[in-house]
């Protein structure tokens, strides 16, 4: 009760001083007797009251930094200094501004260690970035900084502002109540320190722009970290609950985790069909479509290690979408520079081909029954092919089947997806000497069976080979790969809308 009665008494000897100085004459002979009395009897009484009524705004927010642009009222300086009582202030100020700071700093009883001043170009604000960086920077980059945008021209404040706000500082700003145009000045005691929303910070425009590089970039656990932080602070989620369901199915997609893939493209693509009032957009649409790609080939997956995988492999839906899969998952990994695991999905897409192509005679290459393949003389025409490159004779035939066996039995049953049926850009064919070699680079590679780095260079050389056996087995398949290329691959910043 004791502070309420404080603070009637200061309103009302502030209302006392108001009237008598609201009486004083305003003309041109008068007016200095009149800015003397508000100077002197007015402002003290208008500073106090407004300490006491705005630093509890402040509660909890101990400011260490305050920058301030200084204008020709230094009055609203003063008051917003007086209330956050920072341990550092900063001033920016023009050669027109700089006869206030004295003003300033002599009321508020700056000691020289607290404060700092700059000069700034008014109608630049670059120079306002570049100033606030480097006193930032020398402050140690802290959090706890705010900005006063009360005072200077709109170019000062508008630049100040902007740098304040994308470097996450409190935005300060000195408002009234009511304004008296014959005195030019507020009405004392009607001022008011407003906190100023961060636009960046309530809309979440930085962060959603982070993560939409993140996305772009198919870093897809950082952007889902990013996204489940704004959902949980931002007034309108939606966007970013759409944005997090596309990360988190992209990331389980790129881990081949195809049913919480399937599960999160669902949910991705609902959201974006509410946001759009139930129209189905080419956004949608497209989720949809992959929903159904990969649902279909999670529901083929073995569910135990030594299950058959015929049923998968015979399915050519599921086989189309598992092997954009693995050339997409190369993509992703040679974009970052992991050469190794670049090809190890490449090597895995290889065998994935080879074991379609057995499939459709029946053949499960972990435990194949040789009986099904038609013709006679296959083992002569199996070993044929490996004595081509010097391999030894087999007695039999290999069992379980390895991906070099897998395609020296597709040439021996002279199946269309063979190497010596590869177009090539040099005429048809591959030369098994130059499969081997590939398949042996990349079976010494760390993530295979030795301790060799796999070059960019070896990475391309393999990539070359995979992809012209990649093309015959579309053609042969009946597979439009520049379309299940386009509908495997992840939608990227600029697709989101």
């Amino acid at each position: 009760m004791a502070g309420n009665k404080g603070c009637s008494d200061l309103e009302r000897q502030l209302a006392a001083v108001v009237d008598m100085w609201l009486k004083m004459p305003v003309g041109e002979e008068e007016a200095a007797e009149a800015a003397r009395y508000y100077r002197e009897e007015v402002f003290p009484l208008t500073c106090r009251l407004f300490v006491e009524r705005e630093r509890k705004k402040m509660a909890g927010k101990q400011i260490y930094g305050l920058i301030l642009t200084v204008g020709t009222s230094p009055e609203p300086l003063i008051l917003s200094l007086s209330a956050c009582q920072p341990q550092k202030a900063l001033f920016l100020y023009t050669e027109d501004t700089e006869r206030y700071l004295d003003d300033i700093i002599n009321y508020v009883q700056l000691s020289p260690s607290r404060w700092d001043k700059r000069l700034v170009q008014k109608s630049d604000p670059r120079t306002i970035y570049q100033v606030v960086k480097e006193i930032w920077e020398q402050w140690g980059r802290r959090s706890d900084i705010a900005v006063d945008i009360t005072g200077g021209t709109k170019s000062m404040t508008g630049g100040l502002a902007l740098v304040g706000a994308f470097l996450g500082f409190e935005l300060l700003y000195v408002d009234n109540e009511r304004y008296l145009k014959e005195q030019r000045r507020p009405y004392p005691g009607t001022e008011c320190l407003k906190v100023l929303p961060n636009p960046y910070t309530v809309f979440g425009a930085l962060k959603e722009k982070n993560a939409l590089e993140l996305l772009r970039r198919q870093e897809f656990h950082g952007a889902g970290q990013i996204l489940t932080e704004l959902v949980e602070k931002v007034p309108d989620p939606r966007r970013f609950q759409y944005l997090l369901a596309l990360a988190r199915a992209y990331e389980a997609w790129d881990g081949l985790n195809l049913k919480e893939a399937c599960d999160q493209l669902g949910r991705a693509a609902a959201i974006a069909e509410k946001l759009h009032w139930g129209e189905a957009t080419d956004e949608t649409i497209f989720l949809r479509e992959q929903q159904k790609r990969v649902g279909h080939l999670a529901e083929l997956l073995p569910a135990k290690p030594r299950e058959s995988t015929l049923p998968l492999l015979q399915d050519r839906e599921a086989v189309e979408t598992l092997v954009f899969t693995l050339y997409h998952n190369a993509r992703r990994r040679a974009a970052q520079g992991k050469w190794d695991a670049a090809s190890f999905f490449l090597y895995r897409l290889l065998e994935i081909m080879e074991q379609r192509r057995l499939a459709l005679y029946g053949i499960d290459t972990a435990r194949p029954d040789y009986s099904l393949l038609p013709g006679e003389g296959l083992l002569d025409k199996f070993n044929a092919v490996r004595q081509q490159i010097k391999f030894p004779r087999l007695e039999e035939l290999p069992s379980p089947i390895a991906l070099t066996d897998g395609y020296f039995l597709l040439e021996a049953l002279a199946d269309p997806l063979r190497l010596s049926a590869v177009p090539t850009g040099k005429g048809v064919g591959i030369h098994w000497g130059r499969f081997c070699s590939q398949i042996e680079n990349r079976n010494y590679s760390i993530l295979a069976h030795g301790f060799i780095f796999v070059s960019e260079e070896q990475y391309l050389n393999f990539k070359e080979m995979v992809e012209q056996i990649l093309d015959l087995f579309c053609t042969v398949e009946g597979i439009d790969g520049e379309e299940a290329r386009e509908k495997t691959w992840f939608l990227t910043r600029e697709d989101v809308h």
